[in-house]
């Protein structure tokens, strides 16, 4: 239903294909951070990792419906325990919400942490998203714990779900 394309981080044109996509997440990006991306912050999310992790860890890339953009995932195999995946972000153009491609992608991306070994999967969501936590709960997600995230427009939720 969906085509899946990898993202190579440091190229250009990738990074261009990503910001359209965000730009078309418009009202994620100023309900979630505050504000519209840049092609810098685009950039720079292509190889941003969390601590200890190498990019060969993580995968981060684009899904694709009759040759259109639709959406993008990221995940970092390991994070932060060896047995957990990571899901740093799953994210579709505001036009291609509730098409159910969401669900469909959550199963893409279940079957790529198991193919690692992981047995959970982490993500967190901030708590201004409500429309995201849905989804999330939905999806078999729990809540963990809360925490203060600056660089955002309110906490992050830390969730989890067995694989």
């Amino acid at each position: 239903m969906l085509d899946f394309r990898l993202f190579r981080p440091g190229s250009m044109e990738d990074t261009a294909t990503l910001l359209g996509l965000f730009e078309q997440a418009r009202e994620y990006f100023l309900l979630v951070e505050g504000k519209l991306p840049t092609f810098e912050y685009a950039l720079d999310d292509l190889s941003a990792l969390p601590p200890g992790k190498q990019l060969q860890e993580k995968c981060y890339g684009s899904y694709w419906k009759d040759g259109a953009l639709v959406g993008c995932m990221e995940i970092v195999r390991g994070y932060p325990e060896p047995d957990i995946a990571y899901l740093g972000l799953l994210l579709f153009g505001q036009t291609q919400q509730g098409r159910g491609y969401g669900v469909v992608a959550m199963s893409h991306v279940s079957a790529l942490a198991r193919s690692w070994g992981c047995t959970k999967l982490r993500l967190a969501v901030i708590d201004k998203n409500a429309r995201g936590l849905r989804f999330w709960q939905r999806q078999g997600f729990v809540e963990l714990y809360r925490k203060p995230k600056s660089e955002f427009t309110g906490d992050a939720i830390v969730m989890q779900r067995a694989l």
